[in-house]
């Protein structure tokens, strides 16, 4: 039916067609509204996420801070370990367990070393993962905001169009 026949339709439950399709459809731009703000709710989790995911990138910058410093660590304790076996060399028979004890020590800096560089690894991973997830998460907000808007926008065309 087109709009000049509902006017003329018999009435229904004492009220014109027309007031009555006008009804339902008020209602179900109210029901529109309704799911508007709840996807608004989920728009708001996004941006909570956004926030948390900027913390999860300044730990991350942190956490390299902490990795570059347990590389230099490393060094230093390689460097130290062969001091202290030519140091034990030089001392002669007296310092074997001197020399025992570098060897262990630049045994334990080359395993200290090895964790920095695989740590180091890992971290570029999780900065990999953090950063797609970071996009995801923005084009994802501005995605739903745009369609909140436009489902704004069609609610508000109805309702003035509805009178």
């Amino acid at each position: 039916m087109h709009g000049d026949e509902l006017a003329r339709e018999p009435e229904a439950n004492g009220a014109p067609i027309a007031a009555h399709v006008k009804a339902e459809l008020i209602k179900k731009a109210d029901d529109l509204s309704h799911e508007a703000a709840e996807v608004k709710e989920i728009a708001v989790a996004f941006e909570r996420w956004h926030q948390d995911m900027i913390s999860l990138t300044e730990k991350n910058r942190q956490m390299h801070i902490k990795g570059e410093d347990l590389v230099l660590i490393a060094r230093q304790l390689i460097m130290l370990s062969l001091n202290a076996a030519i140091e034990a060399a030089r001392a002669g028979d007296s310092a074997r367990g001197f020399v025992v004890v570098a060897a262990e020590v630049r045994s334990l800096a080359l395993r200290a070393q090895l964790l920095s560089k695989e740590f180091g690894k890992d971290l570029h991973k999780n900065d990999l993962v953090t950063a797609a997830t970071f996009q995801d998460i923005q084009a994802g907000g501005k995605m739903m905001m745009a369609a909140i808007s436009g489902l704004e926008f069609m609610i508000r065309q109805l309702r003035e169009r509805l009178g």
